[in-house]
Formats: C-alpha cells, sequence, structure tokens
C-alpha cells in the first residue's frame, strides 16, 4: 500500500505550478484576452432553456402576464396556459420517476449524504477521472481507497487516500486487496468502478492478449469489486455504486470493436443488478449511477483521439472535460439518488439512433457518424499499417498486376 500524508495540494500539483512560473513567469499573473463567446455551446443554451421556457416556475408566470395584457380568449394566452400545462406534466412526471429513484418523500428530498460516514473505494484511481475524483473527495476529508494496476504517476501527499497496487482484472488480486482494505481502512460504502482501457485496434489487429485485457480491465474488474465489497454494501442496507460506461456501449464505431462491446456489458450489468437489489436482495437504499460520457479528452485514455474541429461540431459536440464528470459524480453521490448520467447533452441522440432501439433510419445514423468522424477518430491508435491499409495494398498490389 501506498500512503500519502495530508500536508495540502500533491506533489505534482506543486511541481506543475512551479514549472509553470520557471517557463511563463507572468502566465500566473496576467490572462490572455478570449472571447466570451470561446465557451458557447449546446449545453449552455440547453441549460438557460431548462432555467427559463423549459421550468415549471418561470412559464407559469406566463399566462398571467399574457392575461394582464390581453384578453382570455387571446390564441396568445391559450397557448400559454397549453405550454405551462404541458412543461408542469412533465415536470411531475419527472419528479414522481425522482422520488421513485431516490426513495424520498413527495416534499422532501432524501437526507443529504453524510460524507464524515463514507469510505470510498475507486478503481483506476492512479490518473485521470479517477485520481481527480480521489483527490477531490480526499480533501474533504472523506477517507478514499484508491486501487490501480501499476504505481501512480504523481505521489499524493493526502493523507486521506489509501492506494493499493491491484490488477483488478484478476480476481484473486482482488480477493487478497480487499482483506487488506477491510483490515486497514474498513469497508467500502461508495463503489467506484473506473478502471478502463483502450486499444483503439481494428478488430483483425487485435491480440488475444488485447481482447482479454480489454474486457477483463472494462468488464470482468467490475463483477470482481461487486462480488468483494458488495456483501458488506447489503448488510448495512447502505452505500452506492458508481458505473463507468461510455456513450461507445450504446453506439459502435470503427476500431473500437473490444472497447464498445466491454463498455456495453457494463450497461446490462448496472441494469441488472438493479433489479437484484431492490427485488431479490431487498436493499433499494443501495443507490445505482450508470455514467455514459463521450470522449473525455483531458485524460491519457483518448488523448490520440481525432475529432472534428470546427467551431459547428464544437458547438453541437462540445469536449468533456474530467472536471466535468468528477462534479457531476459527486452531486450524484451527495443527492443519493440512483441515475443515469448522460453527458454531454449530445449524447441522448444515442438513445435514438443505436440499433436496438432502430427508429433512426440507417442512412440517417450513418451520416451523423460520417459527420462525427467517430469511425476515424481512432486513426492515431493502433500498427502501422494496421489491417485496414494492408488490405488496401494487396487490392493495389493486384490491381497492378493485372
Amino acid at each position: 500500500m501506498v500512503k500519502g500524508n495530508n500536508t495540502g495540494l500533491p506533489n505534482h500539483h506543486q511541481a506543475e505550478n512551479e514549472k509553470v512560473k520557471e517557463t511563463h513567469p507572468a502566465s500566473l499573473d496576467s490572462r490572455e484576452p478570449h472571447l466570451v463567446f470561446d465557451n458557447f455551446d449546446i449545453d449552455v443554451v440547453i441549460k438557460v432553456l431548462f432555467a427559463t421556457i423549459l421550468s415549471p416556475f418561470f412559464v407559469i408566470f406566463l399566462p398571467i402576464t399574457f392575461l394582464s395584457q390581453t384578453h382570455s380568449t387571446h390564441p396568445a394566452f391559450i397557448i400559454s396556459c397549453l405550454w405551462t400545462c404541458l412543461i408542469c406534466l412533465v415536470a411531475v412526471w419527472n419528479h414522481i420517476d425522482r422520488v421513485y429513484r431516490s426513495g424520498g418523500t413527495w416534499l422532501f428530498a432524501p437526507e443529504k449524504l453524510r460524507w464524515d460516514e463514507q469510505i470510498v473505494l475507486i478503481t483506476g484511481g492512479g490518473s485521470g477521472i479517477g485520481a481527480l475524483l480521489a483527490e477531490t473527495l480526499a480533501m474533504r476529508n472523506v477517507p478514499v481507497v484508491v486501487l490501480t494496476k501499476d504505481p501512480p504517476k504523481f505521489e499524493t501527499e493526502n493523507e486521506n487516500i489509501y492506494t493499493y497496487i491491484c490488477d483488478v482484472s484478476n480476481y484473486k488480486s482482488v480477493e487478497a486487496v480487499a482483506e487488506k482494505v477491510r483490515e486497514e481502512v474498513g469497508d467500502p460504502t461508495i463503489i467506484v468502478n473506473n478502471a478502463g482501457v483502450v486499444k483503439g485496434k481494428l478488430l483483425l489487429d487485435l491480440t488475444e492478449e488485447d481482447i482479454v485485457d480489454t474486457f477483463g480491465s472494462n468488464t470482468l474488474a467490475h463483477f470482481w469489486i461487486l462480488k468483494a465489497f458488495l456483501p458488506s454494501l447489503l448488510r448495512r442496507n447502505h452505500g452506492h455504486i458508481v458505473t463507468m460506461s461510455s456513450v461507445m456501449g450504446v453506439v459502435g464505431a470503427a476500431q473500437m470493436t473490444d472497447y464498445c462491446a466491454s463498455k456495453a456489458a457494463l450497461i446490462s450489468l448496472n441494469q441488472s443488478l438493479r433489479f437484484e437489489l431492490d427485488n431479490r436482495y431487498k436493499t433499494p437504499n443501495i443507490r445505482t449511477t450508470l455514467l455514459l460520457p463521450s470522449f473525455i479528452q483531458s485524460t491519457a485514455l483518448f488523448s490520440k483521439t481525432v475529432l472534428p474541429t470546427s467551431k459547428l461540431f464544437n458547438f453541437f459536440c462540445p469536449p468533456l472535460q474530467s472536471h466535468q464528470v468528477v462534479k457531476l459524480i459527486i452531486d450524484n453521490l451527495d443527492s443519493r439518488e440512483s441515475a443515469i448520467i448522460r453527458l454531454p447533452f449530445y449524447t441522448n441522440l444515442a438513445r435514438i439512433i443505436n440499433d436496438c432501439v432502430g427508429v433512426v433510419p440507417s442512412w440517417m445514423r450513418d451520416l451523423i457518424q460520417r459527420v462525427a468522424g467517430a469511425d476515424h477518430a481512432m486513426v492515431e491508435y493502433g500498427p502501422r499499417p494496421d489491417a485496414a491499409q494492408r488490405l488496401a495494398m494487396e487490392r493495389e498490389s493486384k490491381r497492378k498486376e493485372e
């Protein structure tokens, strides 16, 4: 186990700050001017809409406003009444769903999570989202157990972070480390299954080891962690399980067959686990959250991903950053609600364009795929030449021979 001490910022943050000061001494005291609309995207528009014209607390005043200016038979007043009724009905529908998921009451939300009573376990916490989540929670004086296959890239000095070297794709390794965690820290009350790998190879370029590693880290690890730590949650009838899947588990893409399949399995795992907790174990107070994010460009996992860079694409498909995911995870844990989190907003489109639903015609689905550049996003990964390039060269060679 690698242990830290609580002395403030981690070493790597201090080193990065010192490096910035050395190479750009004025960078901390000045800011380059930038356009306000640089951060303007569809998600901002959606937030504004849900705070105004789609908010029941806003639209309820529309009929009153129109009535004060017109008469009760005016089309504007009638339309505003119909719109207000529709928005309020949707709000009530969502409220019922939220109450059902969270186990709250009609008027009161469930009690906020008591962080001082929690122990959080995070797999894949040596870097990326897992590391950022661990540091953020540790700053709140929450004990955080980090399971990582390789030693952390940066040493932390926070005493609330307990790091264990463990290959979570191996059941025996998980069993062994689970005993240590229980003895040295305690039984985790929150499990964040975050570990994952991506190969970025065409199917014919994937080796047996690649496929085993992908499903071991991305899928089987979730089973091993749950088998080791779920019993303590069941005994308490309290806890939260966060499953990190991906929008790629809903819609596929070229050069990601193993990744997409491994993430798709987690969607079924989360749903089936929810049914087991509610109907067989009779433990509805154990919450489950499924995350379906798009490419997270600020992590090393997708650092070489190639996506369109046009302003129009970035407006409708804004890049996703680690801190956005971490904030939503913490907010969800704090609210003690079972949920499915899709982000950014455009990932909701995956709900209707996947083959299982089949609402969108094939030509439109393929057009969306082409515009998004999904089938060429992983061109920087894999061998050179890859299977497709080798086939093209073989065809060209045969053509010349003929």
